[in-house]
């Protein structure tokens, strides 16, 4: 035990840790966890709502190879990078819009780091700066699954920079019929942004509609308190078939 304390002490001098690892322990890696719930085949389907320039594309191909992937980017700039790389990997289509509650328009604040793109203004804590805004379209989510027969959705992530609520709104029919089996969001516990609806507002709306905490993930800090996380949900009726 001496041993071990002297090695972690050295290693603490690097800024590293040491800690026991535990083969498929949850809460580690939420795209591990997903494939808990969720088999790979050209079945299954993932929304990647927010996707930016296709960060998780690359991700989610990583795990789900197989998967047919939609992925959902209302900046045009953003969205030229995320339809180029779309378009060298074969099951994934690129759409140039935002999902939100209700079909409509809607004003996107663009962002130096495009990442920090919202509809909403930046708060207290965001950083960067608006350099412009541009109207885009807005799509929900029960209306595109009726217009592109989309009958079932595997895996929803959403970030949408405080937006999510309104994502998921915009999902109550295909939430309500237990056609959404994992949904992925990130979620604020810091003002990024104004009106970003806080934490414990989306986590009732999914309790509410038969959604499960998985796990959390990495928690970012902002001035010394919890900032944003990632939240990994399982619908209880879905994961409940798929084991009986």
């Amino acid at each position: 035990m001496r041993y071990i304390s002297l090695v972690r002490r050295l290693f603490h001098k690097f800024g590293f840790d040491i800690s026991r690892f535990e083969e498929n322990q949850l809460g580690r890696n939420p795209f591990a966890d997903m494939e808990r719930f969720v088999a790979d085949s050209d079945s299954t389907t993932i929304f990647d709502v927010g996707a930016n320039v296709g960060q998780s594309v690359e991700r989610f191909r990583l795990h789900f190879p197989l998967s047919q992937i939609h992925s959902f980017e209302p900046s045009p700039g953003a969205y030229r990078e995320l339809q180029a790389l779309a378009a060298s990997r074969s099951g994934v289509t690129a759409w140039n819009v935002a999902l939100g509650a209700a079909p409509g328009k809607a004003m996107l604040n663009e962002n130096e780091y495009s990442v920090m793109n919202s509809m909403l203004e930046l708060g207290e804590q965001g950083w960067g700066c608006v350099e412009k805004q541009t109207e885009v379209s807005l799509q929900s989510i029960d209306a595109f699954c009726r217009e592109q027969n989309v009958d079932r959705i595997d895996i929803l992530k959403s970030d949408t920079q405080g937006c999510d609520l309104d994502v998921f709104r915009g999902a109550e029919q295909m939430m309500r019929k237990h056609r959404i089996g994992l949904i992925m969001c990130e979620v604020n516990f810091a003002e990024l942004y104004r009106g970003a609806a806080p934490f414990d507002a989306i986590f009732r709306f999914l309790l509410d509609r038969d959604f499960a905490l998985v796990a959390f993930y990495a928690i970012h800090f902002s001035r010394n308190t919890a900032g944003w996380t990632d939240a990994l949900f399982v619908n209880k009726v879905v994961h409940q078939q798929a084991i009986s």
